[in-house]
């Protein structure tokens, strides 16, 4: 087991333990993460709760099972262990911006960035990123409200980074009280 010694290094939330799996202790893990191929075998990864990875590991193997990670840990082959970690969170190394997809950014990239119309009103802030089941959603506090924001390039125009704002060209209804009634 590695200690958490690793604390200047941004570490990400890409994944949470399931269940043990097996008599030799493999583990089950929910996939949280738009790359889980950077999963792979002899990666060093994190263990811990929701605010930091507390403990280090390397994966011995990894496969995917069921639509989740079946994961195989270096040197842990005990089922209690990996029980004991039911319910934390699995951390990989914070890709550089540079080397995301174009289009692609980290929940903390955005979260704090002003929303602005295609007009340049100011229509709140990002505070969140709600992955959803079929698409990702900005969470966006329009004055004492929050509002979710499909993260499509139809609606999200642009993100900029350096000028602190995202551009939203949002449909009637989605950041006001004005949305069109059905007939």
């Amino acid at each position: 087991m590695g200690v958490a010694d690793d604390r200047e290094e941004r570490w990400l939330i890409v994944g949470q333990a399931g269940k043990a799996h097996g008599v030799h202790g493999d583990l089950l893990v929910n996939v949280i993460t738009d790359f889980p191929e950077r999963l792979s075998d002899g990666v060093r990864f994190g263990v811990g709760d929701e605010s930091a990875p507390l403990e280090y590991h390397h994966v011995h193997r990894v496969r995917f099972h069921k639509g989740k990670w079946l994961l195989s840990v270096k040197g842990v082959r005990d089922r209690q262990t990996i029980e004991s970690w039911r319910g934390l969170f699995l951390y990989l190394p914070e890709q550089a911006l540079e080397d995301l997809p174009e289009g692609y950014y980290c929940e903390h990239h955005l979260v704090g960035l002003e929303c602005r119309s295609p007009d340049g009103d100011v229509l709140g802030e990002v505070i969140g990123l709600d992955p959803g089941a079929g698409q990702s959603r900005l969470i966006v506090r329009c004055g004492d409200r929050e509002r979710l924001v499909p993260y499509v390039p139809e609606i999200v125009r642009e993100v900029d980074l350096d000028g602190g704002f995202v551009l939203i060209d949002a449909p009637r209804g989605l950041l006001d009280d004005d949305a069109v009634e059905a007939r």
